[in-house]
């Protein structure tokens, strides 16, 4: 979430147990009982869980973790919303690189292209938390955190920012989370294959557009409205939100997907895009991609 610019841990378990069975023996009122024997399978591989923890304003993480499905676990301990945006150093670059470039930026400018969003978990409200679960593949990364504070500067310009080293790992692969439904992303809305439901939702995020694109997801409070939120947009970079956020995935680039998990009671939500566009570097909801869901 950039105002202005899940937990989903799969565990996965079978165990199979075999019983010999009791045999009589031949002219003989006694009888010969095998021990009864049990074997456990294995546990199936689950999602690596990496936490993160955001105050204000720093983000800490292991400085290094292995390859594969990554559930990134977001607390959240400061008292201003945060997130940790999960980014790809491509071309050799490192961490130092990607502060040195970061610094050397100019105000409106677009990051280097070595610099690629590839999801991380969105906002999580101060002392709450969000997750993301994605398959991480080997390379230097950071985690950074683009949301505003109330003087209208990003947290990553005050320091909110770690880097990351995936090494390769020798572990079995874990299987992907089953989705409850798979959300589209594209240029300028949100797609849906079922719709969110009252309860627990698993939701699997897909970006089909050409630029990077996130969603975060708000919970209106008694006594305001989606109105009240979309009112509050152009005021993003400078006020706090009037609705709560509940995370969901931070910018990821075309063909990359990542799941979420977010449990929904009765009331009026809203999911909100506020990546800026590469035509013309405003937020994508002004280019309409904000939505209202009800759950009843």
């Amino acid at each position: 979430m950039h105002y202005r610019i899940a937990r989903v841990i799969p565990v996965l378990a079978s165990a199979a147990f075999a019983a010999c069975s009791v045999k009589e023996a031949p002219n003989s009122a006694a009888t010969d009982t095998t021990a009864t024997a049990k074997a456990a399978a294995p546990a199936a591989a689950t999602a690596n869980v990496v936490h993160v923890t955001a105050k204000d304003y720093t983000l800490t993480a292991p400085d290094t973790i292995p390859a594969g499905l990554t559930t990134l676990h977001l607390m959240n301990e400061g008292k201003e919303a945060h997130q940790a945006q999960l980014i790809k150093l491509t071309e050799g670059k490192t961490y130092a690189d990607m502060v040195a470039g970061m610094k050397a930026m100019k105000p409106g400018e677009p990051p280097p292209s070595w610099i690629v969003p590839v999801g991380g978990p969105n906002a999580a409200p101060p002392g709450g938390t969000s997750a993301a679960t994605q398959t991480i593949e080997p390379g230097n990364y950071a985690l950074v955190c683009y949301i505003p504070g109330a003087d209208g500067v990003p947290h990553i310009a005050k320091g909110m920012s770690t880097g990351l080293v995936v090494v390769p790992s020798t572990t079995a692969a874990a299987p992907e989370p089953t989705p409850t439904t798979t959300l589209t992303l594209s240029d300028y809305k949100f797609d849906f294959s079922s719709p969110l439901k009252s309860g627990e939702n698993v939701v699997r995020v897909e970006n089909s557009a050409d630029q990077p694109h996130e969603v975060v997801i708000f919970k209106m409070p008694p006594g305001k409205t989606f109105k009240d939120f979309q009112a509050w947009l152009p005021k993003s970079d400078k006020t706090p939100p009037p609705a709560m956020p509940m995370g969901g995935v931070v910018g990821q680039v075309k063909g990359g997907h990542a799941f979420f998990t977010v449990n929904l009671e009765a009331g009026d939500y809203a999911l909100v895009c506020f990546f800026p566009d590469a035509k013309d570097g405003k937020p994508h909801f002004v280019h309409g991609m904000v939505q209202e869901v009800k759950i009843t």
